[in-house]
């Protein structure tokens, strides 16, 4: 194992930890919390610049502030709802399921935060690196990362090359 596998491996145990100490519900309303809460600042910034912050200047300034008052007021307000559900699920004894789901989850992000990682190190000299050369899990995680290459700008997707094992 390289170091490579070390960091992979670390990343996707760290991941499935939190998780699994966090619980599926819990991730899951985190997830749902950043997307609502970007849809709702991108939906909201403009109306709410208009209607309480008139007196910003420029315009510009006004929508940012906006935007951000408004992800952060959704991002808080649906970070309430987390620890209710959570115990809600652990008084009615299904806390261990939750727990149990929350790890699967977990493992599944820490998996895709490492192919995004992989993804993005592309773009660099890292893969031809004897560390990445020798490494178990890269032609895995590399296969993985190309699957977003179709996802990618053209003049992005181009330049994901990585070395023959």
């Amino acid at each position: 194992m390289t170091l490579f596998d070390l960091l992979a491996l670390g990343v996707i145990v760290l991941s499935a930890c939190v998780s699994a100490i966090r619980g599926a519900v819990s991730e899951v309303i985190a997830l749902s919390a950043w997307l609502a809460a970007f849809w709702a600042a991108k939906m909201g910034a403009q109306p709410f610049a208009q209607m309480a912050l008139t007196s910003v200047e420029p315009p510009a300034l006004a929508w940012l502030a906006g935007f951000v008052l408004v992800f952060v007021a959704v991002r808080l307000a649906l970070g309430l709802l987390r620890p209710l559900l959570t115990a809600g699920l652990s008084a009615v004894g299904l806390g261990a399921v939750n727990r149990l789901f929350g790890l699967l989850l977990g493992a599944g992000k820490g998996i895709l935060l490492v192919t995004l990682a992989v993804l993005v190190c592309a773009f660099t000299d890292l893969p031809r690196t004897q560390d990445w050369q020798n490494a178990v899990s890269a032609p895995y995680f590399q296969s993985l990362a190309g699957l977003a290459a179709p996802y990618l700008p053209d003049y992005l997707a181009e330049q994901i090359r990585y070395p023959a094992f």
